[in-house]
């Protein structure tokens, strides 16, 4: 499904799409990317349009975690239908480590996302959501892979 984000250009989807792949991206690199597809900018530009983009959307860059040896883990977590445990436990696994939560309506309550070191590291992290109060069932993956289409979120 394509959404279309109020106030981007095309420029901005550029600088998306290449931060995609590589977050780690010099601005300069960036530049010289942009000027190639009939864009001038200058790394300052680019680095004002990144910092807008960051401040009006809510997507994650974030490097393969094979490339640098970590685990990403991704948690969808069920709670009790007891008053009060599912913002209770939304607010217990923002304590935890994970750099993502949310919360909302469907099959499962919540989500979290968190990177560990080891696989071990990713069973005492699930050990500790499974001991919550409230809790009911978690299910879990550990990403493998990543494919990102960046044009898929930012479609005009």
């Amino acid at each position: 499904m394509n959404q279309k984000i109020e106030g981007l250009d095309e420029i901005d989807r550029t600088i998306l799409r290449i931060l995609a792949q590589n977050p780690r991206t010099p601005y300069s690199d960036i530049s010289e990317q942009l000027e190639e597809e009939g864009y001038e900018m200058s790394s300052e530009g680019i680095r004002y349009r990144v910092s807008k983009l960051f401040e009006t959307t809510s997507i994650l860059l974030l490097t393969a975690p094979k490339e640098h040896g970590w685990e990403v883990v991704r948690l969808f977590v069920s709670v009790t239908d007891e008053e009060g445990a599912k913002q209770e436990s939304f607010e217990r696994l923002s304590m935890m480590g994970f750099w993502m939560n949310c919360r909302g309506i469907g099959s499962v309550d919540l989500y979290g996302v968190a990177t560990a070191q080891s696989n071990s590291e990713v069973d005492e992290l699930i050990d500790r959501v499974r001991s919550l109060d409230g809790v009911e069932n978690v299910e879990y993956m550990i990403e493998t892979d990543r494919a990102t289409t960046i044009d898929n979120y930012l479609a005009l």
